[in-house]
């Protein structure tokens, strides 16, 4: 989504979408009145209430919406699983292709 410098735009999530979240590329954002920092992700609180936003200079930024997991997750440094052990099997076969890709000298 773009905005031009003091445009303002209000979005209502799909039925059911309870989580939200933000990404501005460029330019600078307001979202629910609060500044989002440039590159940064904001997560916004859950709801279904319409998400207002105001562009400061001209933005870009991409916006999503989902169902909220029905189940907890866990936070790997890049990844999120449903399990610590799915997290660490999945860590460890990132360690091993890298190591493969190393050896190949292709990374």
């Amino acid at each position: 989504m773009r905005l031009k410098a003091g445009e303002r735009w209000e979005y209502q999530p799909p039925a059911g979408h309870d989580v939200a979240w933000i990404y501005p590329y460029k330019g600078s954002l307001r979202a629910q009145d609060q500044p989002v920092a440039l590159k940064g992700l904001a997560v916004f609180e859950e709801g279904q209430s319409a998400l207002r936003f105001e562009a400061r200079g001209d933005t870009g930024f991409v916006l999503g919406t989902a169902v909220k997991h029905p189940h907890d997750l866990v936070l790997g440094y890049y990844s999120v699983h449903t399990s610590a052990q799915a997290l660490e099997a999945g860590e460890a076969e990132i360690r091993r292709i890298g190591e493969r890709l190393r050896a190949s000298g292709r990374l």
